[in-house]
């Protein structure tokens, strides 16, 4: 199947193809776009921890940062694509190096800025998941760039929808169906021809039953690399709250996208995704049988029963298998995140608070 331009006038004002996956900003477009990276350009580059691969507690902040960095200098700087290919290198190896830990400090740190963020999460768990499926490490770097991304196009109109409750407007409407389109083409214009990695950001919200978008492929017709990219955007975008919504309860959001497997979704995929998260994935909290309240501190030998820990108990305890009463939603105060960090041996910058 050719992948066309949508006929529309908002689309072409915006966008060229020069081939059947190769599209390009018009002038118009890029033009506005380059000044802001020029207005950018000598913004300090976030300094990075000297644990960054080791300690997701002090990675994760450091990450949302330099993202936003590179983001908003990505067309007018030479070294754009490496940049990324190397924060990629750094989130695989900490994603590989301390997966309990990681997704905790995903679901109990604040961020300043969800579109990042979220791209950051979405990244994170696809390391995860191409390491499972044992992709090669080729294709696992060009995915994990992919959703660092996979968005770029629309990160202002993100970070408003983050906070917005009501419908989208038409405008609101174009520009979220073009983004793929447009962070694809964003990425041609700084001189990165990774096909793999321009497949999963142009197909990245295609579906299986064809209601996706821009090309409304359907099952058989997406490429498996966008499919992983998709449901792991899908996951970790109910597992975050928005300023309007809190996040979905992690046992409700697994329990749903299990009953889409081989049918909305790959059955292998999910499968390797409930192995990863878990229904109770680590730094969410439970009410035990017993009646208290618990952090989860990493998986168990059975997906029903974590290890956890007490909350209100000495944090040094060794976790211990748990029988779940049910999920719990919490809110945690900056001023307790340093000791339920040290449940992971991690620690948090005192500038990070």
């Amino acid at each position: 199947m050719l992948h066309y331009l949508p006929d529309s006038l908002y689309v072409r004002n915006r966008l060229t193809q020069s081939g059947d996956l190769e599209f390009w900003l018009t002038p118009t477009e890029k033009q506005p776009l380059q000044q802001i990276a020029r207005s950018h350009f000598h913004d300090p580059q976030p300094a990075c921890p000297p644990s960054h691969e080791q300690d997701p507690f002090l990675a994760l902040p450091w990450a949302y940062a330099k993202l936003a960095w590179l983001t908003t200098r990505l067309l007018d700087h030479d070294d754009s694509e490496q940049q990324l290919r190397t924060l990629a290198g750094s989130l695989r190896r900490l994603a590989n190096h301390a997966p309990a830990a990681t997704l905790a400090a995903g679901l109990l740190l604040p961020y300043p800025h969800y579109a990042h963020a979220h791209a950051v999460h979405v990244a994170l768990l696809v390391a995860r998941l191409a390491q499972r499926l044992a992709l090669a490490e080729a294709e696992s770097e060009s995915l994990v760039c992919a959703a660092l991304t996979m968005n770029i196009a629309m990160v202002t109109l993100q970070q408003q929808l983050s906070h917005q409750a009501e419908a989208l407007s038409s405008l609101q409407a174009k520009q979220l169906r073009l983004h793929p389109l447009a962070s694809s083409a964003m990425l041609r214009e700084v001189g990165i021809d990774d096909e793999i990695w321009h497949l999963a950001v142009l197909e990245h919200h295609e579906k299986w039953n064809g209601k996706g978008y821009p090309f409304g492929l359907g099952r058989g017709k997406i490429s498996p690399g966008a499919h992983l990219l998709q449901v792991a955007d899908v996951a970790m975008a109910r597992l975050h709250p928005r300023h309007y919504r809190r996040s979905q309860l992690p046992k409700s959001a697994m329990v749903q996208l299990f009953q889409q497997r081989d049918t909305l979704a790959d059955a292998k995929l999910v499968d390797c995704l409930i192995k990863e998260v878990g229904l109770y994935p680590p730094g969410s909290f439970v009410k035990l049988e017993q009646g208290d309240t618990a952090i989860v501190v990493q998986h168990g030998d059975d997906i029903t029963t974590p290890l956890t820990v007490r909350i209100g108990r000495d944090a040094s305890i060794v976790p211990t298998a748990s029988r779940i009463a049910s999920p719990a939603q919490m809110t945690v105060e900056a001023r307790h995140l340093p000791a339920l960090a040290r449940l992971w041996q991690c620690r948090i910058d005192s500038q990070q608070g």
